[in-house]
């Protein structure tokens, strides 16, 4: 219900509709409408607004791509019907994922549900709450490389899906903690390489949790 004297473009924002923007944001870059850089800047500002007019404020510019007077369903049904081709790795990679995703910056930003995942995620900015998981994400790649590059601070979880291992051989830790709960072995379904130096702050590792309401 908006009431009578509510502008929908004023409704507070999901994270599913989030999601669906920055999907399209993918597209735009898949097409040469936006480069690597200007992808990054609008990707934080999707993951900062609050309102479906922030959300039509990265979108403005693009041909064809506007979130206004959408409902939340209608916005997650077309991006998994248009975008999404299920959890994991399909085998080819999606020519529209962006190869590289910068997430710089500060503040908290997190991706999670039927998200594309680029095979190569710089983590940066200073004392920055980071949240990856890849439980249900599709894939472009079985191997991915999470890289961190002047990350001073913060927080990092990473959620993978069961089968998923993870490699900490290219990641120097200057203070801080790591907590990885992922076992050995594990069957194929995605490699996580972390690299890069963090200064500070922490790293966790972990699968779902068990539960209804498990994340």
């Amino acid at each position: 219900m908006t009431g009578p004297g509510i502008d929908p473009k004023q409704l507070r924002v999901s994270d599913d509709e989030r999601s669906h923007v920055l999907a399209l944001l993918e597209k735009a870059t898949g097409r040469g409408l936006i480069d690597l850089a200007e992808y990054s800047r609008r990707s934080e500002q999707v993951i900062v607004s609050r309102t479906r007019a922030d959300l039509n404020a990265v979108l403005v510019d693009l041909p064809g791509l506007k979130l206004a007077g959408r409902s939340v369903s209608d916005a997650t049904t077309a991006t998994r019907r248009t975008d999404a081709v299920g959890p994991g790795y399909s085998g080819a990679p999606a020519a529209r994922a962006a190869p590289v995703m910068e997430l710089t910056g500060w503040g908290s930003r997190s991706f999670r549900g039927h998200w594309l995942v680029p095979a190569h995620i710089v983590i940066g900015g200073f004392g920055a709450s980071t949240r990856l998981d890849f439980s249900q994400a599709t894939l472009t790649s079985s191997s991915v490389v999470v890289e961190f590059r002047s990350n001073f601070g913060g927080s990092t979880e990473l959620v993978l899906p069961r089968g998923g291992t993870v490699r900490f051989d290219g990641l120097t830790m200057r203070g801080g903690s790591v907590n990885n709960k992922i076992p050995p072995g594990g069957g194929g379904v995605l490699d996580l390489h972390l690299t890069g130096l963090k200064t500070g702050g922490s790293i966790s590792v972990r699968h779902p949790r068990a539960g209804l309401f498990g994340r």
